[in-house]
């Protein structure tokens, strides 16, 4: 017979197994409806419309609380919350699950010339590259935020999410809270705004945020100004400290980002706001309860254009911490792509959709039901593994009770198909494919959320070989990777100059010097395709280094045994650092004949018309002139009569007309020659400087 210790511990195992399998097995799906209540003025918004989602079959609400309009505006009612508590009293009696949207944004009123931004700070305001607000709209009024770096944004995301967590706890308590999410932006999404269409702007480019982006880098820099000009490059050769840097701005959004000062810019963007949403999960969490909330990032998308300027792209390090992620997409969209996109990056993780109803179903016909773009986005969301798809009625000149009165063929449809069914919600794909972050970033994501990007047409073509079925998407969130530190790698704060002026198949030749001690002859590292294959001194005579009288402790040459047939690349780099030295990479392809190893030379075209260069001769800048289809990366290099390269830059063009500059004021008078690649093909010019 079990001794009481041993069967209480069974008991417990028990409990807890058969607890495990129920949590394990909850394949609720929900349809809810959202109330963003946008109107202060009626206590009792949303309640009737509640009653009537019920009674049509909606199984959910979405709630949005607004910190304005309950610290602002009705402030001084007896009861600021009284919209919200009625709203959340009635989903609870009517057992409906009930997703708490916390919005901490604020009207800035409709006179862009006398905005008051609910009493913010002027100061503290997000602002974009031109220094505007967001002023996106939603509903009466325009909304804006201030800066994730402003101390009273913390703040107040932290008291009003304490606050309003405590109020309703007791919903929680008893199980009618699906989850909890936080909202910044005027559109009741969480991310960056990114202005409408005739101010859309990149953020944030406000006081605190350029403030805290000088603290960050000189963390990142071992507050060495001299190792962050040395990452940045020559364009920074001027600068003196931290305090003169300003985060890169670029009216092409993307470009924002491009080189290592756009790559800290986006990693600091970033940063600051997955701080921002791991002090909202922290301060939802310290909240004592029985039963832990769920808490889920809603963002407008995070695979579209509007994604890049919303930070959102890298969702997956976004979402550590949460219980899922849920997107705002567009009718348009491709929403099968989207849940796919979600589900495989967030697995065991809740995913969501939110469809915008915009036309009413007249004719009540089934039929009528499955061929409106509403219908499709649920339907689409639901068959990729969504737990939620939450319905935002938005049809021009009805109110929410109009077009939900309209629509119970509608929702009897979804309810029969997807609510009443308990299939598990686990997806097993039929296909898998991977692609990095960066390369979706410089593409601007998918345009309109639909196309124009490189993975889509691949996912296109997967899900087609498999009759449709959910597709693997794997994002490799490789831009945001750990950045090693600096300031751990030995070496790093010695001045080091040098360049490698030639590789090919047969070896290779170059210079290197340690600026503080010009005598000391600089070890130095080959590494050919990714592998060390040689570690030596510069300890020969190089007459090309002349800056540094030219002795015997600068120069340094190797040569390759015969190498594969291929693609190769060759580096040079200072052992157990970053540091490399100037053109220190470099590209070339070999074919094997017999023991001989030789250059496949690339064809320029030198007559071609689509590349202009002008003007020529030129004394200060020269300006490329071509036109592109789409966006495509371009590589510009610019070389001496000698051959020596005297410009590198590795680029991107966008669609239509191209005018990039480059300053040639510091190049000595003589001939150049400047070599362009664009989408495969290679372009050359001569010209003179004069």
């Amino acid at each position: 017979m079990l001794n009481s210790k041993v069967f209480k511990t069974l008991l417990i195992v028990i409990f807890l197994l058969v607890n495990h399998q129920i949590i394990s097995q909850d394949n609720q799906r929900y349809l809810a409806l959202v109330l963003v209540n946008i109107d202060e003025k009626d206590d009792n918004l949303g309640v009737k419309e509640i009653e009537k989602a019920h009674q049509l079959g909606f199984n959910a609400v979405n709630i949005a609380v607004l910190w304005d309009y309950v610290k602002v505006y009705r402030a001084n009612s007896p009861n600021p919350w009284i919209q919200v508590d009625n709203q959340m009293k009635k989903a609870s009696e009517l057992g409906m699950k009930i997703g708490l949207r916390i919005w901490i944004d604020g009207w800035c009123g409709d006179d862009p010339k006398n905005q008051w931004c609910s009493n913010f700070d002027a100061n503290d305001v997000m602002t974009d590259g031109q220094g505007r607000y967001d002023l996106a709209q939603s509903g009466p009024g325009k909304r804006s935020m201030t800066s994730f770096a402003a101390t009273s944004t913390l703040n107040r995301m932290k008291s009003f999410t304490t606050e309003t967590i405590e109020r309703y706890k007791k919903y929680q308590e008893n199980g009618d809270i699906l989850y909890v999410s936080l909202a910044t932006t005027g559109e009741q999404e969480l991310g960056y705004p990114f202005g409408n269409s005739h101010e859309g702007g990149l953020f944030d480019y406000s006081s605190p945020m350029k403030e805290a982006y000088k603290v960050w880098l000189r963390r990142r820099y071992c507050n060495d100004i001299n190792i962050l000009k040395k990452a940045w490059g020559k364009d920074y050769n001027n600068v003196k400290s931290f305090n003169e840097i300003s985060p890169k701005y670029n009216f092409y959004f993307q470009y924002s980002f491009e080189g290592q000062d756009g790559k800290d810019w986006y990693n600091f963007r970033h940063f600051m706001l997955k701080r921002f949403s791991t002090e909202f999960i922290q301060t939802v969490k310290a909240v004592k309860v029985n039963r832990p909330f769920k808490i889920v990032n809603d963002y407008g998308s995070v695979f579209d254009d509007l994604s890049v300027r919303r930070g959102t792209m890298a969702f997956k390090d976004l979402g550590e911490g949460t219980d899922g992620t849920k997107i705002n997409n567009g009718l348009s969209y491709n929403h099968r792509f989207a849940m796919d996109l979600l589900r495989s990056n967030l697995p065991n993780k809740w995913i969501m959709n939110e469809a915008e109803l915009k036309d009413l179903i007249p004719s009540q016909t089934e039929t009528a039901v499955y061929e409106s773009s509403s219908f499709q986005q649920i339907d689409q969301s639901f068959t990729h593994g969504a737990k939620l798809v939450a319905v935002f009625p938005n049809v021009k000149g009805k109110n929410l009770m109009e077009i939900l009165e309209n629509s119970p063929k509608y929702v009897e449809v979804i309810k029969n198909k997807w609510l009443k069914n308990k299939a598990s919600l686990q997806i097993i794909p039929k296909a898998k494919l991977t692609f990095k972050l960066s390369d979706f970033l410089f593409e601007g994501g998918c345009i309109t959320g639909s196309g124009g990007c490189s993975v889509m047409p691949v996912w296109q073509g997967l899900t087609a070989e498999n009759g449709g079925q959910p597709i693997e998407v794997i994002l490799d969130e490789d831009f945001i990777k750990e950045i090693p530190s600096v300031c751990e790698n030995s070496g790093i704060n010695a001045e080091y100059e040098g360049q490698l002026q030639k590789a090919d198949c047969q070896g290779g030749y170059g210079w290197i010097v340690n600026k503080s001690d010009i005598s000391k002859a600089v070890k130095y590292e080959i590494l050919l395709d990714g592998k060390v294959i040689k570690t030596s001194f510069a300890d020969s005579l190089n007459p090309d280094s002349q800056r540094y009288s030219g002795n015997s402790n600068h120069g340094f040459s190797f040569k390759f045994s015969q190498i594969s047939e291929g693609n190769h690349h060759v580096k040079i780099k200072i052992p157990e650092s970053s540091y490399l030295i100037g053109n220190a990479k470099l590209n070339f392809t070999c074919s094997n004949s017999g023991k001989q190893t030789e250059v496949i030379p690339i064809t320029f075209c030198t007559e071609c018309e689509e590349l202009n260069v002008y003007p020529n001769p030129t004394n200060q800048l020269i300006s490329l002139g071509f036109n592109l289809l789409d966006f495509k990366p371009v590589l510009i290099e610019i070389f001496d009569n000698l051959g020596r390269m005297v410009y590198y830059s590795d680029t991107y063009g966008v669609a239509g007309d191209n005018d990039l500059e480059i300053d040639v004021q510091k190049f000595v008078a003589g001939t150049y020659f400047i070599n362009v690649k664009i989408d495969q093909k290679y372009y050359q010019r001569k010209f003179l400087k004069f």
